[in-house]
């Protein structure tokens, strides 16, 4: 394959990983702060628009999420 179809690739999968644990977090802190926690969700066209190189709170929520739940289902596979 050529490189410039891997980095094609490697984008797409980027972006939809982001999207997802964006919108993992977005969801988890709705949840546990019972709806208090003030921020719009965005659709993916315009999470996709607005895509910086920053990190907010939800994308890291997200992230923690699913580092997290792959540390407990390692830790009982044992």
């Amino acid at each position: 394959m050529s490189i410039a179809f891997e980095i094609f690739i490697w984008l797409i999968v980027d972006t939809g990983l982001s999207f997802l644990f964006y919108s993992t977090g977005w969801l988890l802190l709705k949840v546990v702060t019972f709806g208090l926690y003030k921020s719009e969700f965005k659709d993916f066209a315009s999470y996709k628009a607005s895509k910086a190189r920053r990190v907010d709170l939800t994308f890291l929520v997200g992230f923690g999420f699913y580092v997290a739940l792959i540390a407990v289902m390692a830790y009982l596979s044992h």
